[in-house]
């Protein structure tokens, strides 16, 4: 039988336990004409101790079962991954790499090696690759030139001023397939001011088609990011960019790398670079069940 209580818990209508007293735990009430009514819940977790944050069931049970593992940094011989210290795990925002030995030597990329932090081309020394004037504007010259030589860095001037381009950390082998990368980016100075600091744009939606390496297409960054097919019949130097699908917008919410004279759906390149680790190119090798690619020194 139902009564009404007048505990700590509040007036509610409440169900007697079998002692007769109030249980503290309303139960459901129903509003004239209106639905069953139901309280709501309450989540309460536990506040660590003593500045230790606790643990979680599964590092509970891994914990109790070998008391060592989680302290361990070689748990039974193996080490530890470390995201951090892995290379093109994500796209570092804040962090700026040092110039090396010899890149005061070369405007293009004393401009962009800052960008580089925390990928695989930090700390090598850079080559240039392609370059669409010397090498020909066209998807099979830029392939030519570019496949299997592993992670890139795309170098594009436009003719309203601005300095842009990307970051490929899988590179390209012109097999046409979608290539998924946390780390790849884009990066622009609208105004072709190089000496200031460049917008960095990261990837976002996921790794997924971070870059599409189509052989009849020169470099894509997503589906619609930066796109520079590299068309014949007088558009060769037609560009297009739209961000906010693949690559995030630019802090002030524009969607285009470009300039303000430039038309984001076929802004015209004046000048398009790639340059690579100078190295002789990348070798894939199969370990154990996963294919890695390695560099292969001159």
């Amino acid at each position: 039988m139902a009564s009404t209580c007048h505990c700590a818990h509040g007036r509610a209508t409440v169900r007697p336990t079998s002692s007769g007293r109030c249980s503290g735990l309303p139960r459901p009430f129903r509003t004239p004409g209106g639905p069953v009514a139901r309280p709501a819940k309450v989540l309460v977790r536990a506040k660590p101790q003593d500045g230790k944050q606790e643990l979680d069931p599964i590092e509970k049970m891994v914990s109790f079962f070998f008391p060592k593992a989680l302290s361990d940094p070689a748990p039974m011989g193996l080490k530890r991954l470390n995201f951090d210290e892995l290379p093109d795990q994500y796209c570092e925002m804040d962090v700026l790499a040092p110039l090396l030995p010899g890149d005061e030597k070369n405007p293009d990329v004393t401009a962009f090696r800052p960008l580089l932090a925390r990928t695989q081309l930090e700390r090598r020394s850079l080559k240039l690759a392609y370059d669409a004037d010397l090498d020909g504007w066209s998807p099979a010259a830029f392939h030519g030139k570019v496949d299997g030589l592993g992670a890139a860095v795309v170098l594009a001037k436009t003719a309203g001023g601005a300095v842009v381009g990307g970051y490929n950390p899988e590179g390209w082998i012109g097999l046409g397939e979608d290539r998924a990368s946390n780390g790849a980016f884009l990066f622009t100075w609208p105004d072709g001011n190089t000496k200031q600091r460049a917008f960095k744009i990261a990837k976002v939606g996921g790794p997924n088609l971070a870059v599409i390496d189509n052989p009849s297409s020169g470099p894509q960054f997503g589906a619609d990011g930066l796109t520079i097919p590299l068309k014949p019949r007088g558009q060769e130097r037609l560009a297009k960019c739209k961000l906010g699908t693949y690559y995030a917008r630019l802090p002030d919410g524009s969607r285009t790398v470009f300039s303000v004279g430039d038309d984001a759906k076929k802004a015209e390149l004046v000048s398009l670079k790639v340059y690579v680790a100078d190295a002789k190119g990348v070798e894939w090798r199969l370990e154990g069940i996963t294919w890695k690619s390695v560099v292969v020194e001159n």
